[in-house]
């Protein structure tokens, strides 16, 4: 069904291309179709890899997640996304960058929903950063939203 669903909209597309010549902006439209895609691959890929995985293992994944600097350049970003994200209430802290994300590990630990809560949050923060265009993006903007973006479709599977 998928597929067909998917052949329908690259058809409609196509057919659009005339209009598309006379200045038709079709371009949410392809963005839509290459998430589609991107969304039927993850879906195939989640069903074969989502037994696999043991609830440590999604632990770790999400501790390297938090240790990204790409992603959370300073240890402020990672208590930020902790507090406004998952709603931990951490105050401003003074430990290390290791000791917040161990604490933040053992908190999923001892509350699993919010595994999901985190997987929510990335998906989240990956649309809004991939939605989001502003006139024009910086380097590291760009680099910020590939690798969220990464991150949301490993985070998606655990």
């Amino acid at each position: 069904m998928e597929k067909n669903t998917l052949k329908k909209l690259e058809e409609v597309l196509k057919e659009l291309s005339t209009y598309e010549k006379k200045g038709l902006d079709t371009s949410s439209l392809k963005i839509f179709i290459k998430n589609y895609k991107e969304f039927i691959k993850l879906n195939d890929q989640y069903l074969f890899y989502h037994e696999d995985i043991t609830f440590e293992n999604k632990l770790e994944i999400i501790k390297k997640f938090l240790e990204d600097k790409k992603v959370f350049p300073r240890i402020n970003d990672v208590i930020q996304f902790a507090n406004y994200r998952l709603h931990l209430e951490f105050k401003d802290q003074k430990e290390s960058r290791e000791v917040t994300i161990s604490r933040i590990i053992g908190r999923i630990r001892s509350k699993p929903e919010l595994k999901e809560s985190l997987k929510t949050a990335v998906l989240s923060i990956r649309n809004e950063m991939g939605h989001t265009i502003p006139s024009k993006k910086s380097k590291k903007e760009i680099i910020s939203a590939e690798t969220f973006s990464k991150w949301a479709d490993i985070i998606k599977n655990i």
